[in-house]
């Protein structure tokens, strides 16, 4: 097994911490992005009540981030906690 030379471990060291970077500030880049309202119920939010907008991975992935923010939409709490539990409420009633 080659290793690598020290200029390309520093290129992937680089990369992976520019990935870690990008990955952490998604919230903030899709706030900003997308604005501050609910990308369902279209409620408003002002700096003071953005802590109750979450940032919802459309594919499900929140290692997904896309520089476009295509993978993510603003939603309040209660939006979030509906798309996610419609899921969990289909699974169980296909069950029966």
């Amino acid at each position: 097994m080659k290793l690598p030379s020290e200029a390309e471990a520093e290129a992937r060291t680089r990369a992976m911490r520019q990935q870690i970077e990008d990955n952490a500030n998604y919230r903030q880049k899709s706030l900003k992005m997308h604005g501050l309202i609910c990308a369902r119920c279209a409620r408003e939010f002002d700096q003071s009540t953005a802590h109750l907008l979450t940032v919802h991975h459309k594919d499900g992935n929140h290692h997904n981030n896309p520089p476009d923010g295509s993978n993510w939409e603003n939603l309040c709490s209660h939006c979030h906690d509906d798309v996610h539990s419609r899921g969990e409420l289909g699974e169980y009633l296909s069950k029966k």
